[in-house]
Formats: structure tokens, C-alpha cells, sequence
């Protein structure tokens, strides 16, 4: 983290985690507000935090591949690509997000929040990728650097250590193949919700048996949880 700074009560919590305070409040602001804020307060003058998503998502999968490639200088281009994938996926982000509590500190309309929005998974993923954005745009690239690399370090650390390289739905596809000789087919059995907050519900099968089931606000997240969970059932984690 950056070096810490007089902690005055003004700070936004957030930035007191941080160590450090935004030259532009704005930014941070925008970061911490999901649509569905901006969507029932009908506030044209907050935007969402989604194209500082956008834009934090560049940023991960540029620090991300740089910090591999000098870290782990024996690791092939396509180990590479592996662990970048394992280091930037929605669980790990949200992992991330609850490390800096920025579920605590999200701006959301009182129906997310009620459906347990400050904890789910894809929310606290993308918030955490805007956050980077917000940092990028008020501090610059090195700033950005020296709060994701700690993450980064150890989370890389205890994925190749065990193993964990390729994302769940490809290590279940490749175990599925090698011990059952099947491959996992997945079918949407559930599309709840608006049209900005659309939960999938998915089925992952071997055949015609049901292997796992997972939900998300879109089909690939969903797909990974019930890989994930499937993978589980059957002892291969």
C-alpha cells in the first residue's frame, strides 16, 4: 500500500484503508456507485461506475501480465496466460474487494442491497476493477501498481503452488475428459430479474446427470460457479 498519511476524520474510510486521499473526490465517488444507485435515486449528475470498470479491467490484465512475466521467468507463455486468467477472475477479484471492505462502502439502490448485493461476487469484482480505474485516473500507473501488487504476490504465490492454473470450467473440461471420459455441457435453467440486474442460473452436466449448478449476473460467471462446484463434488480439488 502507499505510505500512510495523517488519518483526518474527513477522509472517506476508504481512502483511510488506502493510506493515502484522492485529489479528485469524484472519482472515488463514481468507483464506489453501482447502477442500480444512480438508477432508483435517478441522479443524472452521478455516473455508475461501469466505465471505470472498463477501463480498470485494461489496467489489471496489463499489471497482472507484467508482474508474472518478472516474477515467474520459467513459466511458458501459455502457464502464463493460465495464471493471469486464475489471478484476474471474478472470485479472485471479489476476494480482493472484501481484503479492502469495499462492500462496506458501495453506493447501491435499496433493492441490491437488500438482495445481498454488498457481498456478491460480480459486484465487488467489477467495483474492485473501477477502484483501479479511479486510482489510475487520480494517481497514475505506478499508484495503481503499489495497491495491486501485494494482492497480486500472494494470491499468484498460492495459485501455482497448487497447481490452480487454468480456470474452473477448463480444469473440469480436462478432468472430465481424463477420468470419465466425458465433456461438460452447461444449459441456462433460470433468467431472473431486470434487465439491469439479471441473475443466470446454470446446470453443469456429465451426460445427462447434473454435476453443479451455479447463478451469476451473467452466463459465463455462472458457468465457472457451477464448474467450480462440480469440480468439488467429484474430489478434484
Amino acid at each position: 500500500m502507499l505510505p500512510a498519511k495523517d488519518q483526518d476524520t474527513s477522509w472517506h474510510p476508504l481512502e483511510q484503508r488506502l493510506g493515502w486521499r484522492f485529489q479528485h473526490q469524484h472519482l472515488l465517488l463514481e468507483a464506489l456507485t453501482h447502477r442500480s444507485y444512480t438508477f432508483e435515486s435517478h441522479r443524472q449528475d452521478q455516473a455508475p461506475n461501469e466505465r471505470l470498470e472498463f477501463l480498470g479491467d485494461a489496467i489489471l490484465a496489463f499489471l497482472s501480465a507484467d508482474y508474472l512475466f518478472r516474477a515467474f521467468p520459467s513459466l511458458s507463455e501459455g502457464e502464463l496466460t493460465d495464471a493471469r486468467a486464475a489471478l484476474v477472475k471474478t472470485p479472485t477479484l471479489a476476494a480482493f474487494a472484501r481484503q479492502l471492505r469495499l462492500g462496506e462502502y458501495l453506493r447501491m439502490g435499496r433493492g441490491e442491497q437488500r438482495s445481498g448485493g454488498r457481498n456478491r461476487d460480480p459486484l465487488l469484482a467489477a467495483a474492485f476493477e473501477a477502484l483501479l480505474g479511479a486510482i489510475y485516473l487520480d494517481r497514475g500507473l505506478d499508484a495503481v501498481r503499489q495497491v495491486l501488487l501485494p494482492l497480486l504476490e500472494e494470491e499468484a504465490q498460492r495459485v501455482i503452488a497448487a497447481g490452480r492454473l487454468k480456470d474452473d470450467k477448463s480444469l473440469l473440461q480436462e478432468l472430465a475428459q481424463a477420468h470419465l471420459g466425458v465433456t461438460p455441457s452447461y444449459r441456462v435453467i433460470a433468467e431472473e430479474g431486470p434487465a439491469h440486474h439479471r441473475r443466470y442460473t446454470v446446470e453443469v452436466l456429465f451426460g445427462s446427470n447434473v454435476a453443479g449448478q451455479g447463478e451469476g449476473s451473467n452466463k459465463h460467471d455462472a458457468e465457472q460457479k457451477a464448474a467450480h462446484l462440480a469440480l468439488e463434488a467429484s474430489g478434484w480439488l
